[in-house]
Parts: structure tokens; sequence; C-alpha cells
């Protein structure tokens, strides 16, 4: 099933959804000219120093997921980021670059991963969980899409690069909703203006939830309330 089929552009509401995604993105630029206030370190639960891969969205970088890294690692956890430019959809080079990082990270500590990924980058944490579940421990998504096909603005980008995809990848598309075996955490917003809020939800468990928070799609990674609940996540 080649990729493009699992996007679609809202035409019901085609006016809206370019206003939407408008809106999102200015959030976007409002954040990083000046963030929200992260909650202070020292009111929540202290990190055990596991490791911590932030994994970030379509189209962006670490440069978008900056401020969580740098809030995970003040809080007491080995945080990184994926350290490979911007995410251009799930090429075999950028689902390998998450795979190597799970192995060294494992390697260097010598414990089990925490995987967080934003949006597209909670798809590539999701399915690494399931093919590596002895080196995982924990799996937290923002905004991350699993039931397909998505309503999004962003579907004519995603059709215009999907034939770099992986087409194993894209193979998976039947089996993205069924969950790890690991804790999952599943963070979605009915304000998001890039991926709609039903198509984040997971099926829950015992070992699988959906937050509901209050946050534009690109900023969710900054908001307090899922950042605060994060910690608190990953300290059980």
């Amino acid at each position: 099933m080649p990729f493009d089929t699992l996007t679609t552009y809202p035409k019901n509401r085609p006016y809206d959804a370019a206003i939407g995604a408008a809106k999102d993105i200015t959030s976007f630029v409002a954040c990083t000219i000046r963030p929200p206030c992260a909650p202070p370190v020292e009111n929540v639960p202290k990190g055990d120093g596991h490791a911590v891969i932030v994994i970030p969205g379509f189209l962006t970088g670490d440069w978008a997921t900056k401020g969580l890294i740098k809030w995970l690692k003040a809080v007491g956890y080995d945080a990184i980021g994926w350290g490979s430019g911007m995410n251009w959809g799930p090429t075999s080079s950028a689902l390998e670059r998450c795979e190597t990082l799970l192995d060294e990270a494992a390697e260097r500590t010598g414990r089990k991963v925490t995987l967080i990924g934003r949006s597209l980058g909670g798809l590539y944490a999701r399915e690494l969980a399931k093919d590596e579940p002895d080196k995982v421990v924990r799996v937290i998504t923002l905004g991350t899409p699993v039931r397909f096909p998505i309503a999004t603005p962003l579907s004519p980008v995603a059709q215009a690069l999907a034939g770099n995809f992986d087409p194993e990848f894209v193979k998976r598309q039947p089996d993205l909703l069924r969950n790890p075996t690991m804790p999952v955490t599943a963070f979605y917003s009915r304000k998001d203006g890039i991926v709609p809020w039903r198509s984040c939800l997971v099926e829950e468990g015992p070992q699988a939830e959906n937050i509901e928070i209050d946050s534009p799609h690109t900023i969710m990674g900054s908001n307090p309330v899922a950042m605060r609940i994060i910690a608190e996540r990953l300290a059980t």
C-alpha cells in the first residue's frame, strides 16, 4: 500500500484546515520566540538517569524538541535527540538512524530506553519498540496518528515525498494501531491543527493510555502539563 493513500487533504473543510494549520504553525513560531515556562525540576519526580530518545515530527528536527530534551536532562535523564537533521518522513535512513540510536543508548547505559516521539516521530518510536521490546521500557507519543488514513493539511507534502519512504514501513499500515507490549502514553489535543485528534487515540488497556491536553499540535512537547505528566510517567 503506497504511503500517499494513507493521507488525504481535508476536502470537506479545505479552508478551515488551512487556517487551522496556519494557526498551529504560528503557535510554534511564538513558542520559539517566547517559550512557555517548563515545570520547575524540583516539582517533578527526579529522573533515574536512564536514556530517553526524543524523535522529532515530520518536517522538523531536534531544533523543535530541544526545549524538552534540555528539560529532561535537568530532571535527571540521559536525554538525546536524533541528531539527523530534518525528518523528511519514514525513509530507510531515518528508520535506521532510530534503530542505531536505540542500540547505542541501550549499550551505553546497560538499561532499557524510553522513546518519545513527536507526531510522525511517534510512529517511528512505536514500531521500533515492537521490533526491539527487550530494549525499550516505555513509549510516549505527542500528537501521533495511529489510525489511517488521516486527513491532514500536510497531505500534499507527504504525497510529494512518498516516493522516498521505506516500502517495508509502509506495508506496516494495517498493524500501526497495535500497541507495543510496554507501557504506552499517547497525548492528543482537540486544538490540533495538523492531525485530527481522533487519529491519535490508541487502543487503551492496562499498558496503554490516552491523555488529552490543551495544546496546538506543533508545541505539544513544550506544553507544561504534558511535560509534567511525562516526568511522572518516566518515574513510574
